[in-house]
Order: C-alpha cells, then structure tokens, then sequence
C-alpha cells in the first residue's frame, strides 16, 4: 500500500495536472447521468460558449504563478471584465471602430498593457504581488463602474456570433485554442525554458544572466493578452457588457490554477493545460449543482472547497528535481 501511495505521489509530481483531470472525467459522467442532453450535439456551440470564459481566465492566470516569488495576478478578470465595457460601450457605439479588425486590437492592447504594467511594477520594484493586482482589482472594478454604470445589450452581429460556430467548430472552442496555441508558440522560444528557471530559483537565474525583471513582466503581460480574449468571450456569453462581471470570475480563475496542478506560491512548476483542466472541475462541478437545484449560496462554499483543496494538492507535489534541472540546462543555454 505504501509503495502503490509513493507510486501516485510521483505520478502527480511529474504530471501536476492528472489529478484535475480525474476529477473532471468523473464530473462530466455526473453530469452525464444526471442531465443526459449534457452532451447533445445541439448544445455544444454554447456549453463551450460558456465554459470559455472559465478556461481562458485560468490559462490567463497561470504565467503569473509560474513566475515564482508569490507571483499572481488578481486582476485578470476585471481586466477582462474591462475588455468587454470597452468593446460594448465605447467601440461598438462607434462606427469607425466597431469593426471586429479594429475592434479586438484596441481591447487586447489595452490589457496587454496593464498586464505588463502590474508585472513591470512587480519584477523591477519587488512590490507584492498580491498587494498589487488587489489594488489594480479595486482600482479596475471602480473604472468599469464608471464607464458602464450599468449593464447595456449590444446587438452587434459579429458579437453574436461569438455563441455560435465557426462553420462545424462551436465559436467557444476556438477562442479557448487561440490562448493555448499562443502560450504553445512560447514553447519554440527561449522565454518558455526562461520562465520556469526564473520560478524554479529567480536569485540562480539572475546569477547566470537572464533579466528575470524581463521574463516576469512578459509573464504578466501574456496573462494579461489571454484576459482581453477572455473578455471577448464574456462579451460573447452575455452580449451585453456587465461592470461587474469580472469580479465573479476573480477567484475561479485562480482556483482553477491551483486545482490544476500550478501550486500558488512557488513557481517553476505546472502549466495551461493542468489550469483548463482546473476550470473544467468547476465548470461541471457550477453545472452539477445548478442541475441539482442547489441554491446559489452553496455555490460558493464549492469554489472555495475546490481552492483549499486545489491548493493542499499543489502544495503537497513539489516539483521532480530533475525538470527543474533540465529547464534550467536549457535556459542557461539560450
């Protein structure tokens, strides 16, 4: 029995992310018996539809803890949240820029910049990271107030469309694959081997010469890009834009990560993949509940059984040596 536990033990140490996957199969089987439509052809546009925005503000939150040091951006969905104000009540009243092609650049840039803002801020000053992006949450959340102080609808076609397909592929799936084909394309640069030597040991990093300032913000910085897709699918989900949004998907979105196998805290470790798997935990585990008539109170005792228990798991798998050696071998080597 002992040696079957240590067995385990290493699997979920080498693969952070299978324990988020059980619990997720197990789940969608749930889900399953208890709503067999779950899985009918028919409803697939907008159940990906909806689980978009859970997925993409996982994988947004996940660069930020890979960094290291407490690395984490609380921001990420009033970021997100602030892409879908700016698009609805500003961009899309605008003839000029409603376009989709002029539209989607403006948002991205915009919370690109304040993702590497908060990672400037976090790598060059030392400031908390923590302490930080609660205060650009604060801060976020009074800005979206301003700019829509309440909710307004937006029948812009191309928004619409955004529940629906992209010929046979539901609209929901393609906005999740363009964050994890861009982090992907990471994986041929320097930056990607970089990024976990910096979370592994930032002092041994800074010692043999990389700019760990550098690969943080970048780090922030791609969280923040995968937060203006996110708000493009929050827009999406709702068709209108909602200053207050955002707020709700703060805190999924990081146990999301946790779940997934990126332990907070400690960095060097983990990845998108575990993180999309950890949205996956919550989103069927949202939906089993709904189904269940569970009142909506209770919702939130879940997520935050889901956090405590995401964040034991990743703290109790410390990363295999050897990994960290060999992302190490490889950024030393760019």
């Amino acid at each position: 029995m002992a040696h079957l536990t240590q067995r385990i033990r290493q699997l979920l140490r080498k693969h952070g992310f299978l324990f988020a996957l059980l619990v997720a199969v197990g789940l969608f089987v749930a889900n399953v018996i208890v709503l067999p439509a779950f899985v009918a052809v028919d409803r697939w546009d907008t159940t990906l539809a909806t689980f978009a925005p859970f997925a993409i503000l996982a994988i947004a939150s996940t660069p930020a803890v890979m960094t290291g040091g407490g690395g984490l951006d609380l921001s990420i969905a009033p970021s997100a949240n602030l892409a879908n104000v700016v698009l609805v009540n500003h961009l899309l009243t605008n003839s000029t820029l409603a376009s989709p092609w002029v539209a989607i650049p403006i948002v991205l840039a915009i919370t690109t910049a304040i993702g590497l803002f908060n990672g400037f801020l976090v790598a060059f000053f030392r400031v908390s990271p923590v302490v930080l992006t609660v205060g650009m949450l604060l801060f976020l959340l009074g800005l979206n107030d301003h700019l829509a102080p309440e909710p307004t609808a937006t029948t812009a076609g191309w928004i619409m469309g955004l529940n629906g397909d992209l010929g046979p592929i539901p609209w929901g799936l393609v906005l999740i694959a363009i964050p994890l084909a861009i982090w992907g394309l990471t994986r041929l640069t320097a930056f990607y081997p970089m990024l976990y030597f910096v979370g592994g040991n930032q002092a041994t990093a800074f010692s043999a010469g990389l700019s760990v300032t550098a690969v943080r913000a970048a780090a922030y910085g791609f969280g923040g890009l995968f937060a203006g897709i996110g708000g493009l699918a929050i827009t999406g989900v709702f068709r209108a834009s909602d200053p207050n949004v955002g707020l709700d998907y703060s805190l999924i979105a990081v146990a999301a990560v946790a779940l997934g196998g990126t332990p907070l805290g400690n960095g060097g470790r983990g990845g998108v993949i575990g993180s999309l798997l950890g949205a996956a935990v919550i989103y069927l585990l949202d939906n089993l509940l709904i189904v269940a008539n569970v009142p909506n109170q209770w919702l939130q005792v879940a997520y935050g059984g889901v956090l405590i228990v995401g964040a034991t798991v990743g703290a109790a798998m410390a990363q295999a040596p050897k990994t960290r050696a060999k992302h190490a071998a490889r950024a030393a080597a760019a």
